[in-house]
């Protein structure tokens, strides 16, 4: 009996109460990556560079591949360390990518098509990263749409994503 497929890659659509430009902002500037992903990072603002996730003692880096102003926010992950959860492989996230797209959505809204291209049911870590997604983009919304969303903090350890 062959084993299930693999469901799609993770992604989630969701509709911002803030403009495209407020969005893109916060995912492209270290203050907006900050405010709603997790306040201990480092974050360069090129195509390029370099983006510096760390969760306690889980982190993760990006090579920004695209940045295309108020409208695609591409990323390649290219070290991972998901070690507070006993994974066999905390590098799962190692050559997937993240992909925001962004479209006017009427009068100040967005709307954003999120993917984690690689990020597939067939991971250890699919329902763990698939509840942080759910987590830090509704922490993004509430970023975009008060200026204030749910980071994990520096001092304690939330969810672990």
């Amino acid at each position: 009996m062959n084993a299930p497929a693999p469901l799609p890659h993770f992604q989630l659509s969701l509709v911002l109460e803030a403009s495209p430009a407020t969005v893109y902002a916060a995912l492209t500037r270290p203050e907006g990556l900050r405010g709603w992903w997790t306040e201990d990072c480092d974050a360069d603002t090129d195509v390029g560079g370099m983006l510096r996730f760390r969760f306690g003692e889980n982190h993760k880096a990006m090579r920004i591949e695209k940045l295309e102003a108020g409208r695609e926010v591409q990323w390649l992950c290219t070290e991972a360390a998901i070690v507070s959860h006993g994974l066999k492989d905390p590098a799962e996230w190692v050559g997937t990518r993240m992909l925001f797209r962004l479209q006017p959505e009427g009068q100040g809204r967005t709307r954003l098509d999120f993917q984690h291209l690689g990020l597939t049911s067939a991971l250890e870590c699919y329902a763990l990263c698939q509840n942080g997604w759910n987590y830090f983009l509704n922490s993004l919304r509430q970023y975009v749409t008060t200026g204030s969303g749910t980071p994990h903090a520096m001092a304690t350890e939330c969810s672990g994503h």
